[in-house]
């Protein structure tokens, strides 16, 4: 079975839709077992990272940071990393899971076209470190 260029265009785009809502499952479910407060600044950690993100592909369009190096800013490496550094907070095999799907989506950008590993690696130095720094403080605050 030959899968086609559209069908992985497919798994591609639904990538970053399936880590939100796999996210928003576990919030609920936590936010039902402890309730609100104790999960609001993992909450808050999400917004802020996604804004960040956001923030730093404005700045990238604006001056053209990665450009000038031959690079793309990949916003899709960005955005799926703030779900899977979440999820990778939640336990050993979450953190596996999260990792091994991340390099799975990382190829399939690639086999896509849609970004180099240069244009991933270089989105993911910058964002890893704030994204979980977000999360760490998101996480002994809950504690």
């Amino acid at each position: 079975m030959n899968i086609t260029y559209q069908q992985l265009g497919f798994i591609a785009d639904t990538y970053i839709p399936i880590l939100f809502l796999t996210s928003c499952v576990i919030l609920i479910k936590e936010i039902s077992a402890l309730g609100f407060k104790p999960n609001h600044q993992q909450i808050r950690s999400i917004i802020l990272s996604v804004v960040v993100i956001f923030f730093i592909m404005l700045i990238d369009s604006q001056l053209q940071i990665w450009s000038k190096i031959g690079l793309d800013y990949s916003t899709h490496t960005a955005l799926s990393l703030v779900f899977v550094i979440f999820l990778s907070f939640k336990g050993k095999i979450s953190l596996l899971l999260s990792v091994i799907s991340m390099v799975c989506y990382a190829i399939l950008m690639m086999i896509q076209n849609y970004h180099t590993m240069a244009d991933i690696l270089s989105t993911a130095i910058v964002i890893i470190p704030i994204l979980l720094f977000l999360q760490q403080k998101a996480c002994r605050t809950r504690q």
